[in-house]
């Protein structure tokens, strides 16, 4: 069976969580998983996004400050803002805390900045249990139960490869994998090092983030990791290419 949560009666927000386990280190984590909705913010079902009607009129309305820019880029873009949040708490949650969080598709809604509609964090039904899993299992709900099934959704809505919207996925939680590394203990890094390593799930299904990052060095020695597929930010004039880790020259700039 597996523990209760250690702060049940407490924290509302699993940024306080992470502030006490990690200091302030981690305290920009506030505000973004949170149990009650923010002000200022439209509450979205993180399911309905797979309605086209639903995503287009979000879009629609956070396109209005790039227009008339390329919508893949547009839509692109509202995708990095929304897999930050989500992959960067999931995976820190558990690799600081052990908290498997309930963030499938069907569990958990977005809220949206309610004049540009992009997303500043999530409502979760709670702050997750305490348990024992390896990496694959702790982030079978973020990567099988939510960004597998919306990135299919959103690639027909917007005519957006399915590599391109994984890879919007990948860099994030590859760097909070990372970081946790860096910050907490390198024993975290590896850890979490499957989830780029292996190239299928333990169920035999393809993982996509395999191969989605790549390491490189520049002629100076500095090592970084490139993107596999462009993200096409820098086709957006006031947001810029994403330097080094871009594999398109023009999004290096």
């Amino acid at each position: 069976m597996p523990s209760a949560p250690e702060d049940a009666d407490g924290d509302r927000d699993l940024g306080a969580l992470l502030v006490r386990r990690g200091g302030e280190k981690y305290g920009f984590y506030r505000g973004k998983f949170l149990l009650d909705a923010p002000a200022g913010c439209d509450v979205i079902a993180c399911s309905a996004l797979s309605d086209a009607d639903c995503f287009n009129s979000i879009i629609d309305r956070y396109a209005a400050a790039f227009l008339p820019a390329d919508r893949r880029a547009i839509v692109s873009l509202w995708t990095l803002y929304y897999f930050s949040i989500l992959t960067i708490n999931t995976a820190l949650a558990w690799l600081e805390l052990r908290r498997y969080l309930p963030v499938s598709l069907d569990e958990v809604s977005v809220c949206l900045d309610r004049e540009t509609a992009t997303p500043v964090s999530f409502l979760l039904p709670n702050l997750g249990e305490v348990r024992e899993f390896d990496i694959h299992t702790a982030m079978k709900p973020l990567l099988r139960q939510h960004i597998e099934p919306l990135t299919c959704a959103i690639s027909d809505h917007a005519n957006l490869s399915t590599k391109l919207l994984w890879g919007n996925a990948a860099g994030y939680l590859d760097w909070i994998i990372d970081e946790a590394g860096r910050q907490s203990a390198p024993a975290l890094a590896e850890e979490g090092a499957p989830l780029f390593s292996d190239a299928t799930f333990p169920d035999g299904e393809r993982n996509p983030l395999c191969g989605t990052l790549r390491n490189m060095q520049d002629g100076s020695g500095l090592q970084f990791k490139r993107r596999k597929v462009c993200c096409l930010r820098y086709c957006l004039a006031d947001i810029g290419g994403c330097g080094l880790s871009c594999p398109l020259r023009q999004g290096r700039r």
